[in-house]
C-alpha cells in the first residue's frame, strides 16, 4: 500500500451529554494536516494576545468558560474570528448526532459507539487521501480501553465482517483543554455546531445560528456523489442510519433542513 508521507489529527470532543443541555447528544472535532496544525496553533495564539487572554486561561465556545477579565464582546469575537479562519486554512469536520430518546441512559456504550462512527469515518477520510493519521479524544479515563481495542482489533461489523483501524490510524489516544491550541480550535468548533443544532431544537437564536453555521458548513468533510457534494455518511454522520420510528426521523429531518438553511444564508439563498 502505498502511502502519503503526510499526517493527519483528529482531536474529538463530546457536548450535549445530557437532555437538558440539547435534544441530540454530538460528539466530534476537527481533522487537521501537519501544515494545518502549525497555521491553526498561531490564529489561535494570535486571537489569545489580540482579546486579552492570559496563560492558562481556557479559550473554548461555552460562556461559563470565559475568564472574568475578557469581556463578553471580545469572548465574542475571538470564537467568531477563529470560526471564520478555519474555511481558509482548509480543515476538515467530523461530527456524530444522535437523539437523546434513542441513544438512552447508557453513556459508556453510546460514547463507544460514536466514536467507532467517527473513527470509522476518519478512516475512510484517510484512505480517500492515501494517507495515515492519529485521533486524539478529550480525556475521559473511562475510554483507555475502547481506545486500546480500536487500535488492536479494529471495528467488528454484523454478519462477521471485520474492518482493521490502524493500517491508516496509527495512534489513538486522549489530550485535555489547554494542552494545545488545537484543542481550542475543536473546542470552539465543536461548541458552534452544537449551537446551531440546538437552534434547529428551538433553544438559540436563528440569527446567530445564520451568522454561525456558513463557515462550519465549508468545513464538514463532504465527497462528491453523481457530481454534488454530500457530507452525510461523511463528516456529518446522524445516527443511527434507519430511524424508523417517525417522530423521531421527523427531527433528523428537521435538523437536516434547519443546517442547509443555515448554510445557504451566506449565498443569499435566505433561510429555510
Amino acid at each position: 500500500m502505498r502511502l502519503n508521507s503526510r499526517m493527519y489529527w483528529y482531536l474529538v470532543d463530546e457536548t450535549n451529554r445530557n437532555y437538558a443541555e440539547g435534544e441530540f447528544f454530538i460528539v466530534g472535532g476537527l481533522v487537521f494536516t501537519e501544515e494545518q496544525f502549525e497555521q491553526v496553533h498561531q490564529v489561535v495564539r494570535k486571537i489569545r494576545q489580540k482579546h486579552g487572554f492570559a496563560p492558562g486561561d481556557q479559550f473554548k465556545f461555552n460562556t461559563n468558560s470565559r475568564p472574568a477579565h475578557v469581556s463578553a464582546d471580545a469572548h465574542r469575537e475571538a470564537k467568531r474570528e477563529l470560526i471564520s479562519a478555519l474555511p481558509d486554512i482548509g480543515v476538515r469536520m467530523i461530527v456524530y448526532v444522535i437523539l437523546h430518546d434513542i441513544k438512552g441512559q447508557d453513556y459508556d456504550n453510546a460514547m463507544n459507539y460514536a466514536l467507532n462512527a467517527l473513527a470509522h469515518s476518519y478512516h475512510r477520510l484517510l484512505a480517500a487521501e492515501k494517507s495515515t493519521g492519529v485521533m486524539l479524544m478529550d480525556r475521559d479515563n473511562h475510554r483507555f480501553d475502547h481506545l486500546e481495542g480500536l487500535f488492536q482489533s479494529g471495528l467488528a461489523f454484523g454478519g462477521g465482517s471485520h474492518r482493521s483501524l490502524n493500517d491508516r490510524i496509527r495512534l489513538f489516544g486522549m489530550t485535555n483543554d489547554n494542552a494545545s491550541h488545537l484543542s481550542s480550535a475543536a473546542d470552539v468548533a465543536l461548541g458552534a455546531f452544537r449551537y446551531c443544532v440546538n437552534t434547529a431544537g428551538g433553544t438559540g437564536r436563528v440569527e446567530a445560528a445564520e451568522s454561525i453555521f456558513p463557515p462550519l458548513a465549508k468545513i464538514v468533510w463532504a465527497q462528491m456523489e453523481r457530481g454534488f457534494p454530500r457530507a452525510k455518511g461523511y463528516g456529518y454522520q446522524p445516527h443511527p442510519k434507519l430511524v424508523r420510528h417517525a417522530d423521531y426521523a421527523e427531527k433528523y429531518d428537521a435538523l437536516a433542513d434547519a443546517l442547509n438553511g443555515y448554510a445557504r444564508v451566506a449565498a443569499g439563498a435566505g433561510s429555510s
